[in-house]
């Protein structure tokens, strides 16, 4: 993905830090719980955008706030 590409958000730092909690709980319950790959084989994909998604914010979260 270029650049050009990617959504710029404009966020306090505390705004940033509740996103981050919310994404950090909804990983651990989900991944918690287990995944099935053969059971869930219809949501894997839905996984995986939502686990790209969580470390492209959590990358520029921890690049911009530490």
């Amino acid at each position: 993905m270029s650049k050009d590409d990617r959504l710029s958000l404009k966020l306090t730092s505390q705004e940033a830090n509740a996103i981050m909690v919310m994404l950090d709980s909804d990983m651990e319950k989900t991944f918690d719980e287990g995944i099935d790959p053969i059971a869930d084989w219809e949501t894997l994909h839905f996984y995986a955008y939502q686990m790209l998604a969580y470390q492209a914010f959590k990358m520029a979260y921890v690049e911009k706030y530490g």
